[in-house]
């Protein structure tokens, strides 16, 4: 498991992976619930690339309030 704290929209969230996000469609697009903290109260994107959707999910932690990588369960 990898906590992403500084992942952000404009590549994969997963850390060990630099894939560039393109175009909406491919992969999948994560919303994490803004930060109790936050005063813009933005919502924020996270996107795993189309092969590492494959092998993983994000899992939120609403007391961390932060996501975490896991691998799916589905996969051999």
């Amino acid at each position: 498991m990898s906590i992403m704290k500084n992942a952000h929209v404009s590549s994969c969230a997963n850390p060990r992976c630099e894939k560039k996000f393109k175009r909406l469609g491919e992969g999948k697009l994560f919303v994490r619930p803004t930060d109790k903290k936050d005063s813009h109260n933005v919502p924020k994107a996270l996107w795993l690339c189309p092969e590492c959707a494959l092998l993983f999910d994000l899992r939120y932690d609403r007391v961390l309030e932060e996501y975490s990588l896991v691998r799916r369960r589905d996969v051999a």
